[in-house]
């Protein structure tokens, strides 16, 4: 069953889920990803209340506490991206720190760190010890 899935933010790897979840047949929409390729972004998070879920990159935040969106034109505070979300909503994010914590738990969002999954942090794992 095919499901409306938000990619927030991120880097190439986000960009790449946004498209092999387009071409699993998912309804994708992307925000904060203005310069990735072959990515189509929403101008706005309006409408992303209505998503199965959003899916925010690893880590979730960047250096200065807002989204980490290096692919973006701007930066987004978290509050831009989560206030238009609504109760009981399912986030995904990686890396979750107690700032996006608080915040996802003030609004009542489903949180789920997949960072914190054991086969995501053994098969990180790899290309991590590849590239020392």
């Amino acid at each position: 069953m095919a499901k409306n899935i938000w990619v927030v933010g991120g880097d190439p790897r986000q960009a790449a889920l946004a498209r092999l979840l387009a071409d699993d047949g998912h309804g994708v929409y992307t925000y904060a990803l203005e310069r990735a390729d072959g990515v189509r972004c929403q101008p706005s998070m309006a409408g992303a209340d209505r998503a199965d879920c959003v899916v925010l990159p690893l880590p979730a935040l960047g250096p200065e506490g807002a989204l980490n969106a290096p692919l973006s034109d701007s930066p987004h505070p978290l509050a831009e991206i989560l206030d238009p979300l609504r109760p009981g909503q399912l986030v995904c994010a990686g890396m979750v720190t107690e700032p996006l914590r608080a915040m996802a738990g003030e609004r009542g969002l489903a949180l789920c760190d997949y960072f914190a999954r054991e086969e995501l942090a053994v098969l990180n794992a790899i290309p991590v010890v590849l590239a020392v």
